[in-house]
């Protein structure tokens, strides 16, 4: 053989290695990336399902605990239950007057409360505020109007409605017993079919109101509720701003599906809630705190500890509450601070020291 044809298939075996070579490197590389891009997707694909994972369970969470899921309530006993017959809880926050704070009442800001644990919201709406221009009675077009508005807003929540018949200034709720009928037979002709509504006939007795006063009012307003809510769920306030819970004992009202309104502010009162409540359920009277706030003006920051402490009681014993209140009002019992005009959306540094307490604890056990 000629030494120029070796030359030529030596050459063309050097290519050919140089080939199988180049392929072999080739193929180690796209294997390498095709297995990295497996990696990538299977991680995406995890970190999406885990995503999905936690958006429905936040949904579940969201729509497990409101009327869709507890429907009529009624009262057993001591206890509030659901449809099932099951013990329920409601939490959730008050409004501060309807009148002054209505932007507190849109959907957006209710709804935020849900994502914080609540599954009722409280509507205050003060009866007569004292001043003559920030009740009821003052103005009944636009109190109705911001009262239905704000109960539809609560109801499309899937949040239990509670409609506060906000006694206060006028102290004896028999003064305006008439005004009173007058707005909870709107209300019940209106909501009377609907399981997510509460009836709160009077928030808080108070000056020289003794409890026959309160059981007199409540024989009036009761019956009107009924004609068009026959089992509705009715708080009923009681003395020295809703506070002296065993005066009820002596004479409990005739009525089914009552409960009994107590009302606490951390800094105020002494730590003898627990034996006051207990002292009225051991006599089968049903309690509902139908407000409750912390007063760090006169107890100071040990008021924020006792807040927590009735907060964590109330939970603990699957005691209903509303905490008072969602708005940005320049005063202690305020939940939002004054400088924050967000109406939903709101971050922790928007939350007054008092408000991140009220707020922490609406998720319940």
């Amino acid at each position: 053989m000629k030494s120029g044809n070796k030359k030529g298939i030596l050459l063309l075996i050097f290519i050919s290695i140089i080939l199988c070579v180049a392929c072999l490197i080739e193929y180690a590389l796209l294997s390498s990336s095709r297995e990295q891009n497996r990696k990538l997707r299977s991680g995406q694909v995890q970190a999406e399902n885990s995503r999905k994972a936690t958006a429905a369970k936040k949904k579940q969470e969201l729509a497990g605990d409101g009327v869709k899921a507890h429907g009529k309530l009624s009262v057993k006993g001591i206890d509030l239950t659901d449809k099932n017959g099951d013990k329920v809880q409601l939490r959730g926050m008050s409004s501060h007057g309807l009148l002054w704070y209505p932007e507190y009442t849109n959907y957006a800001s209710i709804y935020e409360t849900k994502k914080h644990g609540a599954n009722m919201f409280r509507i205050a709406m003060y009866s007569d505020d004292g001043n003559g221009n920030g009740g009821y009675i003052q103005n009944p077009e636009l109190s109705w109007k911001l009262m239905q508005a704000a109960i539809e807003n609560t109801l499309a929540a899937d949040m239990y409605a509670v409609v506060d018949w906000h006694v206060l200034r006028e102290q004896n709720p028999l003064h305006n017993v008439d005004k009173a009928k007058e707005f909870f037979s709107k209300v019940s002709a209106l909501y009377g079919d609907e399981a997510g509504v509460i009836y709160e006939i009077c928030n808080e007795p108070n000056g020289d109101t003794t409890w026959e006063d309160i059981v007199e009012y409540a024989s009036q307003v009761i019956p009107v509720i009924r004609e068009n809510a026959s089992d509705a769920v009715i708080l009923v306030g009681t003395p020295d701003y809703s506070y002296s819970i065993t005066k009820v004992k002596k004479d409990a009202l005739p009525y089914s599906n009552l409960m009994y309104s107590y009302h606490f502010y951390a800094g105020q009162y002494d730590s003898a809630y627990k034996n006051m409540i207990e002292d009225c359920q051991k006599d089968g009277i049903p309690i509902f705190v139908s407000e409750w706030g912390i007063n760090t003006e006169q107890g100071g920051q040990d008021a924020l500890k006792q807040g927590t402490e009735f907060a964590d009681y109330l939970n603990q014993n699957g005691i209903s509450f509303a905490a008072w209140s969602l708005c940005n009002k320049d005063e202690v019992f305020s939940s939002l601070k004054p400088e924050c005009n967000k109406y939903a959306s709101w971050k922790e540094e928007d939350f007054t020291e008092v408000g991140k307490i009220l707020f922490s604890v609406l998720k319940g056990r």
